[in-house]
């Protein structure tokens, strides 16, 4: 049965993501993965109305958020795994700085709890000598100064619900829990999800 023609025009925007990226190419978590995130994060930008420079950085970071992964498994540390490899194989080296906090802020976080990263966003808010001393991995003292933290939060949100909806590979204890999504559009989306991965698979 050949997939529906809205799916298939989707996936057709599907973009080319090189193998060579990943430190452990799989088909969980590899190209077909990288290549559903990154649509999902298209359609939600898009249904959201994203401005064209928000949405790019959310692109870049749906693109790189599991390049550093060791292995298929729980691996809370592969978002920073990821932003590290990315640096290193010159993926961010087109944007400006402020820009590439916020791609770095995203992958980083991605696989940690939302806790996790509104403490950090909070402390990064903090101004300077009243304790803000995590700069979410970001590289130098100036790192609170640069980020955005209004953006770095709607991004990294949108990263992770579009990385949920690509959970229908998974087993059906796994998937996506519709009241844990951050964007209603994200709700929205779950039946486009399942049409999508069967029309792209690994």
């Amino acid at each position: 049965m050949s997939p529906d023609p809205g799916v298939a025009a989707w996936v057709a925007r599907a973009p080319q993501v090189p193998r060579e990226w990943f430190r452990h190419p799989s088909k969980l978590h590899g190209v077909g993965h990288t290549q559903r995130v990154h649509i999902h994060t298209q359609r939600l930008t898009e249904l959201m109305d994203w401005s064209a420079d928000d949405a790019g950085l959310a692109l870049r970071a749906a693109l790189l958020h599991d390049i550093g992964r060791l292995h298929d498994g729980w691996e809370p540390a592969h978002g920073a795994r990821s932003a590290a490899r990315a640096r290193r194989l010159g993926l961010m080296d087109d944007l400006e700085s402020s820009a590439a906090a916020l791609v770095v802020f995203a992958v980083e976080h991605h696989s940690r709890s939302d806790r996790r990263a509104v403490t950090t966003l909070e402390r990064l808010s903090t101004p300077p000598g009243d304790g803000a001393d995590d700069t979410a991995g970001l590289d130098d003292a100036d790192a609170a100064d640069r980020l955005d933290i209004y953006r770095a939060r709607r991004i990294l949100w949108l990263l992770k619900d579009a990385d949920a909806l690509d959970r229908v590979r998974l087993p059906r204890w796994e998937r996506a829990d519709p009241s844990l999504l951050r964007y209603k559009e994200s709700v929205d989306l779950l039946p486009f999800a399942d049409e999508l991965f069967k029309a792209l698979r690994p």
